[in-house]
């Protein structure tokens, strides 16, 4: 018994430190990011859906001709948009590899949970939170990899928990452990940090069992996404040396029933993608990205590193230590290390980059690169742990910096402050760092091609001021003595004002029947009329879309101001009418 808890407190002494950081990133999740409801989203829920369709809906093998006949179960299939048309067949677009992985948590909630026999049963709360479950628990075992990799390396524990700490809290691991944890790429980075383990690991001891298992897991790096096998190209980064790499090369030569046997344990685990192929359309390889793919000839490599619409670096800052790591290695003379980890890292950037929609649509910072976080952190812990304490505090202060950027811009994605797709260098600078209301979709603000509207009304109102701390009605007109009313798209508010970024007054427009019942109400704060830049003056406009609800010419039109601390001061205001 006394054995047993021996065991048990060593145990938990040996994962106390992943259990910590986990702990610390659970709590800003839960109090600073407000606990998500739905985290099974776009391409996660393409990763996700091999499990209630082979569970609960039994759809697995879908038929196109069917649609009529079933229309309950394409209309599931519709909804979840996680197929692509092959022949006669629809087949589930993406990899298999995440939903593998996320089995045993999906198994435990199918199992627990009252069926429902609903359209969207597989995808309630207690599924999410599954689901949000698996991208912790391969979390905490990516970081546990991490350590005993950076301990092979003769790391000392403290380096070994300031990176980890790095790794969970400064960089967009955060974001897709947490909002989009149904995506591939915590699975990935899971298993291809535990990769490198075991090849780092087979370079210290070259047991048959730990070359099988570094097998295993390239087949499953490459069934959660085939791009990422590219990972044996850091291979010679983790040998050290050129003459190591060449040793254990020509070892495996003289071994050749080994490699067959790791040969095959690869091949049996990237053959469950094919037989699931197999059974979804007769055939074991389909190419389900349809016209998606490779432009090798056109990489955007300037883009995917810099650019603010997506930029590694812009978006993950904690990475440029790397870089200032690889200086470390010069000055040391260490340039094989060096070599190796700039050529990984070109491979890398140039596949990624080559893909054709390179952004990689609505997402928060270049996704692509989470998976390979791992193969920066060690090479950032590589010169840490060989520098004295002082310049380690000096590191610290950018650290701690990049983290606080890296939580405040997670928070703005979730609050629609960060555009998910279109970020440019002026949206940047408006919200860098902001996290108050005002800011929420204000650069999200639609922008319209005037040429496919009518004007059909056009009214000036004049000047208004208002004190602070009111809501008043300043504007107030029967729409009945507008000209065509009916069908109007769009009601547009212009207004000419600085548009001071700490005037948190908003104005509101509602329209009311008859009884005085609100048929429309919107509020949008004053800064996001701007459209020249916040703290100009400037004539600036909004253009509040009507609701298709308007089916006579008998409202209210209200318009209206909330000051909150400052007074306000609009001048030239307008109110427009399109169709």
């Amino acid at each position: 018994m006394k054995l047993k808890f021996k065991k048990a407190i060593f145990f938990l002494k040996n994962i106390s430190n992943e259990l910590l950081i986990l702990f610390l990133f659970i709590f800003i999740v839960n109090n600073y990011f407000s606990n998500s409801d739905t985290r099974i989203t776009a391409d996660g829920i393409g990763y996700y859906d091999y499990l209630p369709s082979a569970f609960i809906h039994h759809d697995f093998i879908r038929y196109k001709s069917d649609a009529k006949l079933n229309p309950a179960k394409y209309a599931r299939i519709n909804a979840v948009c996680t197929t692509v048309d092959f022949k006669d067949k629809k087949v589930d677009k993406y990899f298999c590899g995440t939903a593998i992985l996320q089995f045993p948590f999906f198994y435990y909630t199918w199992l627990t949970q009252p069926r429902t026999n609903d359209i969207n049963e597989g995808y309630q709360k207690p599924y999410q939170n599954a689901v949000f479950y698996a991208a912790i628990f391969y979390l905490f075992l990516a970081i546990f990899f991490l350590k005993r990799t950076l301990a092979l390396y003769q790391c000392s524990r403290n380096t070994i928990i300031f990176i980890q700490l790095l790794l969970v809290l400064g960089t967009s691991v955060t974001f897709y452990a947490d909002q989009n944890a149904a995506y591939s790429h915590i699975y990935s980075l899971f298993a291809i940090t535990s990769f490198i383990y075991l090849i780092k690991k087979y370079f210290t001891n070259r047991a048959f069992t730990t070359f099988i298992w570094a097998c295993l897991f390239l087949g499953l790096i490459v069934i959660i996404r085939p791009i990422n096998g590219i990972i044996v190209f850091f291979i010679p980064f983790i040998a050290g040396s050129f003459s190591r790499l060449k040793e254990e090369f020509l070892y495996l030569m003289k071994n050749l029933p080994k490699i067959a046997i790791g040969f095959l344990v690869f091949v049996s685990v990237i053959s469950i993608q094919f037989i699931l192929w197999y059974l979804q359309t007769g055939y074991f390889f389909v190419y389900t990205y349809g016209e998606e793919g490779f432009d090798f000839l056109h990489p955007q490599l300037l883009n995917v590193l810099f650019s603010f619409r997506k930029g590694l670096f812009v978006y993950t800052p904690m990475l440029l230590f790397s870089f200032v790591a690889l200086i470390w290695l010069g000055v040391k003379q260490r340039y094989y290390e060096l070599i190796t980890w700039v050529s990984f890292f070109f491979i890398i950037t140039y596949f990624i980059s080559s893909w054709k929609c390179w952004d990689y649509g609505g997402s928060f910072g270049m996704r692509p690169f989470v998976e390979f976080y791992s193969t920066f952190f060690i090479l950032f812990a590589l010169m840490f742990d060989k520098f004295k304490l002082w310049i380690k505090l000096f590191i610290a202060v950018p650290a701690v910096f990049f983290i606080y950027i890296n939580i405040i811009q997670t928070y703005q994605y979730k609050m629609f402050i960060l555009d998910w797709g279109q970020m440019n260098k002026q949206k940047y600078k408006t919200i860098f760092l902001k996290t108050s209301e005002p800011y929420k979709a204000l650069v999200l603000k639609k922008e319209y091609d005037y040429k496919w509207f009518v004007i059909t009304n056009e009214i000036k109102f004049g000047d208004f001021k208002l004190p602070p701390s009111q809501w008043k009605i300043f504007i107030e007109k029967n729409t009945s003595s507008f000209k065509d009313f009916l069908g109007t798209y769009m009601i547009q508010v212009g207004i000419t004002n600085e548009f001071d970024e700490d005037n948190d007054a908003s104005i509101t427009l509602s329209l009311l029947d008859e009884s005085d019942k609100v048929i429309y109400f919107q509020e949008r704060y004053l800064i996001h009329f701007n459209e020249k830049g916040l703290n100009r003056y400037q004539a600036g406009l909004y253009n509040f879309e009507l609701p298709k609800e308007i089916v006579n010419k008998n409202y209210k039109l209200k318009i209206g101001a909330v000051t909150r601390t400052k007074e306000l001061h609009l001048k030239n205001v307008t109110v427009t009418l399109f169709k």
